[in-house]
């Protein structure tokens, strides 16, 4: 089975973000840069075969879906498990200065089931990718998905295709140092190789923020 992950195009926070404004009002829509990134990414998907688009609740993601089904025309769903990790009430009340509020400052050191108010928990963030993992399982060999999500929700798969069930917060911050643009491209592939005489059975990393078409 092959999943191509996409991150969300660039939304008014991202902007807001990488200049140190405060975020607006709506900052979770696309910005016009992230329009014309998904509707792009659509041009670029076109001759991939992609059956069905799935995005998560969030509103960005949401207008990537949208953006990218301008040039696919291919069905639309939502899978709430595919939203981007959960931060702390704090973290959202700092309306951009972040200080330490948050997650990447907390969850390493913390146990697995901890969490800040408002935030979600490392079990809880790696137990929605399980879920979305188990559900494309079920649907293999049937369509090729699309998967539109978010920073870290890509970054929790990758760890948990890297490192299985050993998987824990002590992996987050090396897995942050692989960089992920709005759009890039990321492929998964499930299936068994054989490799040095040993069987490598599970999700392989194909393509990591393939970004050429930005």
């Amino acid at each position: 089975m092959i999943l191509h992950f996409v991150r969300h195009g660039e939304s008014l926070a991202n902007d807001a973000d990488s200049s140190r404004r405060p975020r607006p009002a709506d900052w979770d829509a696309l910005s016009e840069r992230g329009w014309e990134q998904a509707r792009g990414l659509g041009r670029r998907l076109e001759d991939r075969g992609i059956e069905v688009i799935v995005a998560s609740t969030m509103r960005r993601a949401q207008e990537t879906a949208e953006g990218i089904n301008e040039v696919l025309g291919v069905p639309v769903e939502t899978d709430p498990d595919l939203h981007e990790l959960r931060q702390s009430d704090a973290f959202y009340a700092s309306g951009g200065d972040f200080g330490d509020t948050a997650t990447l400052n907390w969850m390493p050191d913390a146990p697995r089931d901890f969490a800040e108010p408002g935030a979600e928990s490392f079990d809880d963030m790696l137990g929605r990718v399980v879920r979305v993992r188990e559900r494309m399982e079920a649907r293999a060999g049937h369509e090729r998905i699309l998967l539109v999500s978010h920073y870290g929700f890509i970054h929790f798969f990758l760890g948990h295709a890297l490192f299985g069930d050993a998987f824990g917060p002590q992996h987050l911050i090396p897995l942050w140092y692989a960089a992920h643009a709005n759009t890039g491209i990321t492929v998964f592939e499930r299936r068994n190789r054989r490799m040095d005489g040993i069987d490598f059975d599970g999700w392989h990393l194909t393509t990591w923020n393939d970004q050429s078409h930005l």
